[in-house]
């Protein structure tokens, strides 16, 4: 069993809350630790193992480079998708099919081979329901969710990405009629509308019990995050409340509300509606924000107590510059170089399906008329005025190839910048968990976390 190291650091005044933003991929070795500065990680030992013997290849570019697509985006998609079969969203045999279908850098026949997939097993599960089975029914219906998930990666609100989301969506609530009370649909009030969720519960006994809200990332959904914590919050006693905001889901697909840099005004209406659930706890709440979440929020929403933040961008706008040519780095701040800002950016985004993929993608969930504007608006995505401010006991998250957008250097620059009680974890190539939020190894990174929250709020 591997040796895990847990410190930390507990200053005076610690209180509340969670808040945070990311976006990326990442590098190192599982590792808890407190402190100032988080220590450099060391891979864990098997007890009485000797040191492992060098391989012709280290642990990151196997795993890496060598997983069915050379296409980091292909990679990353599939790796996704592959890692949710712990939590019954998928199968291998049916992933390493679709695979077989695609041809490497190509979304269209990515598109096709999801998307058949996934019109297969909503039909099995519909067959399955007209039958009588409801376990193998519910069971099909969550993995045809992932597979139309994964059909509309590619496609920005065009009319087979909304299709593909719409599909998706069904399949989830078709599962979640079947799942006797434990997933619950919840509208909650936002603003002149509302925001989309479900409330997921270890039963349908009103007991109560911590609450763990849960928020989507940059690119992510609220039915990705019921396979990727959800169901094994509920498994360890946990309530969740999983919430879309604005630039996610269904708020940006069907409402056309883009990102907002001021995430209180949204968290706040969400732990509203929390107090108001049956079976909650309302001094035992935590957050989880994964990737580009909860920005800023918990340094306002002072009644939550612990956050769990897996990646911690300091700032959207620092980060992409990172990422962009250096050609567009000189000029991409002069208002009168736009025009040619874009040229250069449309130039790069021909080069390379990644670039292309995160620039598309962060135009429409931003709102932006073209990349000089979306830089511009990326600004505010910071939390370097309010990191001050957060209260909650924290766990920041890293993640030792999280190399987009600078997000490895940000988490530590965001974990030393904090004053409340802290804890710093970090994963690596070990165990298959060095990308962005751990993508491909969803029970790697529940187990650690969810023993950190265990041992704070002790449900």
């Amino acid at each position: 069993m591997a040796r895990v190291r847990i410190h930390t650091l507990v200053p005076a005044q610690a209180i509340l809350v969670l808040a945070f933003l990311a976006w990326t991929m990442a590098p190192t070795a599982l590792a808890f630790s407190g402190g100032d500065s988080p220590p450099a990680a060391k891979a864990p030992q098997m007890d009485g193992a000797s040191e492992p013997t060098a391989s012709p290849r280290n642990d990151g570019e196997r795993y890496l480079d060598k997983f069915l697509f050379h296409e980091r985006t292909f990679l990353f998609q599939t790796l996704w998708r592959a890692g949710l079969i712990a939590t019954g969203a998928g199968d291998l045999g049916e992933i390493l099919t679709v695979a077989s279908q695609i041809k490497d850098g190509d979304t269209e026949s990515w598109r096709q081979a999801w998307n058949g997939m996934a019109v297969k097993l909503r039909a099995n599960a519909d067959a399955y329901l007209a039958s009588g089975h409801a376990q193998s029914a519910m069971q099909a219906y969550f993995r045809a969710t992932n597979a139309f998930r994964a059909a509309g990666v590619f496609e920005y609100g065009d009319e087979r990405g909304v299709l593909a989301w719409q599909a998706g969506r069904a399949a989830f609530m078709k599962a979640a009629s079947l799942s006797q009370g434990r997933i619950q649909p919840v509208r909650i009030p936002y603003e002149q509308t509302t925001l989309p969720g479900y409330l997921v519960t270890p039963d349908n006994s009103r007991k109560k019990r911590p609450l763990l809200l849960l928020q989507t990332g940059l690119d992510g959904t609220a039915e990705d995050l019921y396979f990727l914590l959800g169901a094994e919050a509920v498994k360890r006693g946990y309530n969740c409340l999983i919430f879309e905001g604005p630039g996610q889901g269904e708020m940006i697909i069907k409402q056309g509300l883009p990102f907002r840099p001021d995430w209180e005004k949204v968290v706040t209406p969400v732990v509203d509606f929390a107090m108001t659930l049956p079976g909650v706890d309302a001094v035992r709440m935590a957050i989880f924000g994964p990737s580009m979440s909860v920005p800023r929020a918990l340094a306002f929403e002072k009644r939550i107590k612990w956050g769990i933040a897996d990646g911690g961008v300091w700032s959207v706008y620092e980060g992409t510059l990172k990422q962009l040519p250096e050609a567009v780095r000189k000029i991409v701040d002069s208002p009168a170089q736009a025009a040619t800002v874009d040229a250069l950016v449309t130039q790069e985004m021909g080069r390379s399906l990644g670039f292309r993929h995160a620039i598309n993608q962060r135009l429409w969930i931003f709102k932006a008329t073209s990349p000089s504007d979306l830089f511009r608006k990326l600004k505010p995505y910071t939390v370097a005025d309010v990191v001050g401010k957060i209260e909650a006991e924290m766990l920041v998250v890293n993640s030792s190839a999280d190399k987009i957008n600078d997000s490895f250097a940000q988490a530590k620059q965001f974990y030393n910048a904090l004053v409340s009680t802290k804890t710093y974890l970090e994963f690596d190539a070990s165990q298959g968990a060095q990308s962005h939020c751990q993508v491909g190894a969803p029970l790697v990174a529940s187990e650690n976390m969810f023993n950190w929250l265990d041992e704070r709020v002790k449900p």
